[in-house]
């Protein structure tokens, strides 16, 4: 019996990363759960208040405002590009990394938002201008950003090219 080939198409990849993105941040999740007590759940105003949080580190990159991106980052924030690279660890290191997009007029523009207490995920197109000149648009399909305290402690890129 002939068995049948599967390619990898941007919908079975997107499906695939989102359950992974699930699973992971489910667990984070489940550790920030502990503290709150059995039966309740994040209150809607501090999902409102995360999504806010995102959104305006998001809008800081069209108004070129390093200091605001900054100033919504924790001491101890980690970013990671993309699903392939290592992670950036600390504020300053993070910022670094900020600034640099900056200087190469990164633009965030937010397709979607979805909230789930500490973590808010968003469906993003980034332009950013290469190296060599042109702005390049790079679809993430996943930014997962993990808040604590008003603050962003882990921000993950998942990018589709």
């Amino acid at each position: 019996m002939k068995r049948p080939t599967h390619s990898l198409s941007r919908r079975n990849f997107t499906a695939s990363g989102l359950t992974a993105l699930a699973t992971l941040g489910l667990s984070r999740l489940s550790l920030a759960q502990a503290a709150v007590p059995a039966g309740k759940s994040v209150p809607p105003e501090v999902e409102k208040t995360n999504v806010a949080v995102v959104n305006d580190f998001c809008a800081a990159f069209a108004r070129k405002d390093l200091s605001k991106a900054v100033s919504l980052l924790a001491d101890n924030c980690t970013y990671r590009p993309t699903q392939t690279r290592p992670p950036v660890v600390g504020k300053e290191k993070v910022a670094d990394t900020i600034k640099g997009f900056l200087e190469r007029g990164a633009e965030f523009k937010v397709l979607k938002t979805v909230v789930l207490g500490p973590l808010v995920l968003n469906e993003r197109n980034d332009m950013i201008v290469t190296a060599n000149g042109p702005t390049r648009t790079f679809h993430v399909a996943a930014g997962l950003f993990f808040i604590e305290n008003n603050k962003i402690v882990e921000w993950t890129d998942y990018v589709i090219q």
